[in-house]
């Protein structure tokens, strides 16, 4: 078995365990989980075969602590997470416009950008106006 695949279940193990520990309410652990997972979605990223797949282990990384931290009733913290993916995902596609993986980032953008607006309209409604044109102007410059 290849290095990427054993780190891809190493992946599914903490996002598993992640998981399992957010329903238990033992939101703590969940939150180790999470990050583990977070730091093993950004290796996957680089060398995964599957770009789709790659963009979508992070995302999910990231969203997964965002709901954490909502439950725990930190939605700054919970924010925070969700523009760090977009702002991530932001920063590797101005690289990759000739790559095969620009298209899963492009959807994936378009993932984290409805993340981050029904986020936005449920917990900071005075930032989506300024969502709404950032990711105007994203679009305009890609």
């Amino acid at each position: 078995m290849s290095n990427q695949i054993l780190k891809m279940k190493r992946w599914q193990k903490q996002v598993q365990a992640g998981n399992e520990c957010f329903n238990a309410h033992q939101l703590f652990a969940a939150v180790a989980h999470y990050q583990s997972a977070k730091q093993l979605a950004w290796h996957l990223f680089r060398y995964w075969e599957d770009p789709a797949e790659a963009v979508a282990v992070v995302i999910i990384s990231y969203h997964n602590l965002a709901d954490l931290y909502l439950r725990r009733l930190q939605p700054e913290m919970a924010g925070n997470e969700l523009d760090r993916v977009h702002d991530s995902l932001l920063q590797e596609i101005a690289t990759e416009s000739d790559s095969p993986r620009y298209q899963a980032l492009l959807s994936g953008l378009r993932r984290t950008y409805q993340a981050l607006l029904e986020f936005n309209q449920q917990h900071r409604p005075d930032q989506v106006g300024a969502l709404q044109d950032r990711y105007e102007a994203e679009l305009l410059a890609g």
